[in-house]
């Protein structure tokens, strides 16, 4: 029926023992007035909370909420918590988010909120630096919002937290002019030794950090640019301070982090966007979320995929991880815009859950998968052929059936194979409102799961499709995962890949040194080596490793693999390498 402009009343009796306080949540797709005992209650002031304090009398308390309907995206849902949990849930929501990030040369912190007045209890805010020393500590008042912080140095970066009672949560922050910090880590990395073991992390550190500094949102519309800067910036800090460690073996790293590893498979590159919580101890390996990518459309194949594009959204995953006490990773695995689950995408996947697992302490028996829409599609496939690896499956509105297969994914594909995981418990979380995914693209998947006897829970919310394009893991998953765990620890062995023709994308992740000639001086030869740059950039979103021949040193000639770009190169060793190569052809 049409909501327009339709009233409606919802009502509940609430029945308490003696006088007490307690509070409501309500989130709302409508236009809503809140009503105790006839009374009319207010909003708590503070930005983007929807709490209403309800003071109980003795036996029956009647709440009312009069909704208006303006449009068909109708949806209502409301949350009854004492003052713990209000605080609770108030902190975790400034998550990356407790002041803005990038401080003046003043030195002056101000608040995005009023934190403290929520209620009385004490707000503590702490700096500490990224050798884990804390700076100051500050009991918020509640009409301040500014903060002058001394011992903060123009150009560093800081790790900010902040505590209501039992509930902690952090955020990067840094101080000074940002393109001076830039230029002092980029400084910092071009005087470290020839292949450090932390420089592929660092190079592509610097490379994200440097195309956001350059990005147009810096200037335009998106409000929380200025939030994803510090988290680069604090990680590289945090390791150019603990050189002589391997990730993972301190405290203080920050939660949102971007790793880098060089890939077994063929020595390409490897990355993947790892989340982890406030403090992790290598004797408590901890459960770990893999969520998998859906397709995407253009060659910025990771970094601009919307779970990352938003930060609003790795805030919240922030938030989940410490509250469930978990770690999550995205692997890139080199998923090309809309191509099915490779061999290699699902090898290097395992790869990457490998990589993470030689740091950061996993609980083996606790491995769970997570995806939206053909990110599903692709998680599904992969459970299929780890099926004694993963403890469970989490999925929001997945693709159960794609357009277009291969020879080896149709032989794969979920809907060949779904009997195999009976013995994995499954989740599909849907919005019967949401027309980008509709129930159509999975109503046959629940069909076949019912029919294979598999161990499957649906989950349906209305309104909820709006969100769950844009975010990493959902809240139904982590609460799914949190009594799960595979009755055995069985060790998947490592697949074979066999090989498969080879498209740019893949050329450009050979690890070649790129050399050109430096007494070329002509236009068109420059014009050439441009091209090759922005091509390698625009795949890789990595800073393409580019030396003049003059550069060549023996160890670069012996160890790597050479791509040379053009002819009469003037390095006498290179001349005789080529002149060896043309005499044996």
């Amino acid at each position: 029926s049409n909501l327009h402009e339709s009233i409606s009343y919802l009502a509940c009796d609430i029945y308490t023992e003696d006088v007490c306080d307690i509070f409501v949540e309500i989130k709302c797709g409508m236009r809503y007035e809140v009503f105790l005992r006839d009374d009319t209650l207010e909003r708590t002031d503070i930005q983007g909370l929807n709490f209403y304090p309800l003071h109980l009398l003795k036996g029956k308390n009647r709440l009312i909420v009069k909704i208006t309907g303006v449009n068909e995206n109708a949806g209502f849902e409301a949350l009854l918590c004492d003052q713990k949990n209000k605080q609770r849930l108030y902190t975790e929501g400034q998550s990356g988010n407790i002041v803005y990030p990038l401080i003046l040369d003043d030195k002056i912190a101000v608040l995005t909120n009023a934190h403290a007045r929520l209620d009385s209890c004490p707000v503590t805010m702490r700096i500490h630096n990224c050798k884990g020393e804390k700076l100051r500590e500050i009991i918020l008042q509640k009409d301040e919002f500014a903060y002058h912080i001394p011992e903060l140095e123009i150009g560093e970066s800081y790790l900010c937290s902040m505590t209501m009672r039992e509930t902690t949560v952090q955020q990067p922050i840094v101080c000074g002019n940002i393109d001076k910090a830039y230029e002092r880590l980029d400084s910092l990395y071009k005087h470290l030794p020839g292949g450090h073991p932390r420089m592929i992390e660092i190079e592509e550190v610097l490379y994200r950090l440097n195309f956001l500094l350059h990005h147009p949102t810096r200037y335009e519309w998106d409000w929380w640019w200025q939030f994803k800067i510090p988290s680069l910036t604090y990680q590289l800090e945090y390791i150019f301070n603990h050189l002589d460690s391997k990730p993972g073996e301190h405290i203080g790293e920050t939660n949102v982090q971007l790793m880098a590893y060089r890939s077994p498979l063929d020595e390409g590159m490897g990355r993947y966007l790892l989340v982890i919580p406030n403090e992790y101890t290598a004797d408590n390996p901890l459960p770990l979320i893999v969520a998998i990518r859906p397709y995407v459309i253009n060659h910025h194949h990771f970094f601009t995929s919307p779970q990352m594009a938003r930060q609003w959204a790795t805030n919240l995953i922030q938030a989940f991880a410490n509250r469930y006490n978990c770690i999550v990773m995205m692997p890139e695995a080199r998923m090309y815009h809309d191509e099915d689950l490779t061999p290699f995408a699902e090898a290097e996947v395992m790869h990457a859950i490998n990589h993470l697992a030689q740091h950061y302490p996993i609980d083996t028996t606790r491995i769970f998968l997570y995806g939206n829409c053909t990110g599903g599609h692709r998680a599904l496939s992969l459970a299929i052929q780890y099926p004694d690896y993963f403890a469970g499956i989490a999925l929001y509105v997945p693709l159960y059936k794609i357009d277009k297969y291969n020879a080896w994914s149709k032989a794969h594909a979920p809907h060949n194979n779904i009997d195999i995981l009976a013995d994995m418990p499954i989740m599909i979380h849907g919005d019967p409102l949401d027309t980008h995914s509709p129930m159509s693209s999975y109503k046959e998947l629940i069909f076949d799961a019912q029919k294979n006897k598999l161990p499957l829970h649906l989950s349906l919310k209305r309104n909820s499709g709006q969100f769950y394009n844009v975010v990493l893991v959902g809240e139904e998953a982590f609460d799914f995962f949190k009594d799960k765990k595979r009755k055995k620890n069985v060790k998947k062995k490592q697949k074979k890949v066999q090989n498969f023709p080879v498209v740019i994308a893949d050329f450009y992740s050979r690890p070649f040194i790129y050399v050109y000639n430096a007494s070329d001086t002509t236009a068109t030869y420059h014009e050439a080596i441009d091209s090759i740059r922005t091509e390698y950039e625009e795949y890789l979103f990595s800073k393409i490793p580019l030396i003049a021949d003059t550069l060549l040193t023996d160890d670069i000639i012996t160890d790597k693999n050479l791509f040379l770009i053009g002819t009469h190169f003037k390095h006498p060793k290179l001349q005789q390498i080529i002149s060896g190569i043309q005499l044996n052809n």
